[in-house]
């Protein structure tokens, strides 16, 4: 009879254990709906840190859980839309779609990812490449997509617990092999507060960011003071196989609606 009561103490000390853990994780954020700016665009521009290889992207707050990111050249060319819904407990992506936007009219899934809390891992298809779906564990939660341009952190900026604080995440990416894994989880990026100061005429925040998410290299993040979007951040590593390094400046913001977020899209053809 002791042993069956030792045992399920043990085992109820592994549950709490496990809660606590998890709790941590999300402990330096806490969900503000009214910080989700939901009908606002922000139109970055994606470089390198020197400013080659300009690439639009036009990131759009669709609903409270829904956020929608156009990558796009120049007009006519092919584009990516990667729709993501947020999990606001746990402050990440839990599913991601990645179309290739052919025309005003066309558009052709490529990619979906969808987070399974149980297995604390990923589930990913990604039909052109592989028959079937892949499970990709991950490692550290919350996670975010260093190659979607962390947009699932910079959405989650506004709802940190502790403005001038660190905390640290997950980085998972696609792999960009044909062979092994299409996606895997790339190690942990700690973010820590630096200083406030005026970048680009704006308030901000500085942030270092380093870590084996982004292969032990090192970047800066500016967040806007009073709204909490990213202003700016440059990093030494890219987050696409394009690129060399990683800048992602902002350009302007602006209010739509979802016809207009469409119209916006189509406008690009």
């Amino acid at each position: 009879m002791k042993n069956k009561i030792s045992q399920l103490i043990s085992l109820l000390l592994v549950c709490f254990a496990a809660a606590c853990g998890a709790a941590a994780q999300t402990a330096d954020f806490v969900f503000r709906p009214g910080r989700v700016a939901v009908g606002t665009v922000y139109h970055y521009v994606k470089t390198n840190v020197d400013g080659t290889q300009p690439e639009n992207i036009s990131l759009y707050i669709a609903g409270e859980n829904r956020i929608e990111s156009l990558k796009y050249h120049a007009k006519g060319e092919r584009a990516g839309l990667v729709i993501a819904e947020m999990d606001w407990a746990a402050f990440l992506p839990k599913r991601l779609e990645s179309w290739q936007v052919l025309s005003q009219s066309e558009k052709r899934l490529f990619a979906t990812l969808t987070f399974n809390p149980a297995e604390k891992a990923v589930e990913v298809s990604i039909p052109a490449m592989r028959p079937k779906p892949e499970m990709a564990p991950i490692g550290r939660l919350p996670f975010h997509l260093y190659n979607f341009d962390l947009a699932s952190l910079n959405v989650s900026f506004p709802h940190l617990a502790d403005p001038k604080g660190s905390f640290t995440v997950g980085i998972a990416d696609p792999t960009f092999k044909q062979d092994g894994p299409m996606f895997a989880y790339r190690g942990e990026l700690r973010v820590a507060f630096e200083r406030d100061e005026t970048h680009g005429g704006v308030k901000c925040r500085r942030y270092s960011a380093a870590g084996p998410g982004i292969g032990n290299g090192k970047g800066t993040i500016w967040v806007n003071k009073k709204l909490g979007h990213i202003e700016d951040m440059e990093f030494d590593v890219a987050n696409n196989p394009d690129w060399k390094t990683f800048k992602l400046k902002l350009r302007r913001i602006e209010k739509m609606s979802g016809e207009a977020w469409q119209r916006f899209i189509a406008a690009q053809f």
